[in-house]
């Protein structure tokens, strides 16, 4: 399953609450493993995290953080790890489209690596899923995306793949020009040229006029 400059009145506004008098939120272990995490730390997040998921099997949050810290870290079994753990935050949180968008995601990335269809047919379905739940989740829209367009016959649609795209555009014009691109590539390497030209044309409609 993403920061930029804080603006100085935010950041001010922030700096004032910190003096302020009330109550403090206190850090937890699942704050604390899901900072490490947001740091890339993965080592040390998965050190807070791993024992924490094992002390409360219920903790949704819990599961998701260290599949996905998991997944992160890299590994032999990364993958096969993380979706195990993921599958228990899908299962404890089912109305959490952000954890079953990653799931998926780790499906088709277990689909590709193995040649499975079982796997490529649950993860599109449940990225499927995921985005008629969150539709202005984009990641979810792109890896969907790309899903149809380097999947072969039956799995892979080319038109659903230009269609995320478009969705993509009509949500975020400059990373659906990105999409576009992306897809023509993917397109190209399979020999669909006409595809490829196709979505090379939607990307460059999508592109600011030349300044004068």
């Amino acid at each position: 399953m993403k920061g930029g400059r804080i603006p100085t009145l935010r950041l001010c506004a922030g700096l004032l609450a910190g003096l302020s008098l009330g109550p403090v939120a206190r850090a937890t272990p699942l704050s604390d493993g899901a900072a490490l995490y947001r740091q890339r730390k993965y080592a040390e997040a998965r050190a807070i995290l791993e024992p924490l998921a094992a002390a409360e099997p219920d903790n949704a949050a819990a599961a998701y953080f260290l599949g996905m810290t998991l997944q992160r870290a890299g590994g032999p079994a990364a993958l096969d790890s993380a979706r195990a753990i993921l599958a228990r935050a899908v299962k404890l949180a089912p109305g959490n489209a952000g954890y079953l968008a990653e799931y998926a995601g780790v499906c088709l990335l277990m689909a590709d690596r193995d040649g499975s269809l079982g796997l490529a047919l649950e993860g599109r379905e449940d990225m499927t899923r995921a985005i008629a739940e969150n539709p202005a989740d984009l990641d979810a829209r792109d890896g969907l995306m790309q899903f149809y367009a380097k999947a072969p016959w039956p799995l892979g649609d080319p038109a659903r793949a230009l269609e995320l795209a478009g969705d993509i555009a009509a949500r975020n014009p400059k990373r659906g020009t990105a999409a576009y691109l992306l897809v023509a590539a993917l397109f190209d390497r399979r020999g669909m040229h006409e595809r490829a030209s196709e979505a090379t044309l939607a990307a460059q409609r999508l592109a600011p006029p030349p300044k004068d």
